[in-house]
């Protein structure tokens, strides 16, 4: 190959890169900016509820996350999806509950099967994930969730 050809080639791969590294920076802009229109889903009082009433919104922003946090985002989300469909199950809603307890309505079989799935979300694993999402909210995209 004659020098032309080689700067060409550099040239070309010079462009290719760019290209992937705007590609990635509009991608984490992306991410963040949902995650800060989101936000407030994370000023959650303790139960949870305005994690699972929101959780259409939440998996949106995990639509978007940068590939290191597919995992984590896949993790919380199978919990959530995990308790919120143990909750609809029981023909109630997560705002039905006053203080983490169910109203009277749900049956002893349905309050267990809603308390096996809440645990699941407290499970290290979960924990650990939202954590890394946490984590990465504060350290690239500068946001406080306070999960």
């Amino acid at each position: 190959m004659n020098r032309r050809g080689v700067a060409a080639g550099l040239a070309s791969g010079a462009l290719v890169l760019t290209g992937l590294l705007a590609g990635c920076g509009s991608s984490e802009d992306d991410y963040c900016a949902a995650l800060k229109q989101q936000q407030s889903i994370f000023a959650d009082d303790g139960t949870g509820v305005s994690l699972l009433v929101h959780l259409a919104d939440l998996e949106d922003v995990a639509a978007k996350a940068p590939d290191d946090l597919t995992d984590e985002w896949q993790t919380a989300l199978t919990a959530l999806q995990g308790l919120r469909d143990a909750i609809v199950a029981a023909g109630v809603e997560p705002v039905d509950f006053v203080d983490g307890k169910p109203p009277s309505s749900v049956s002893g079989a349905d309050q267990r099967r809603i308390a096996a799935a809440a645990s699941r979300v407290s499970e290290q694993g979960v924990v650990e994930a939202i954590n890394g999402i946490d984590q990465q909210a504060k350290d690239v995209c500068k946001l406080q969730l306070g999960l």
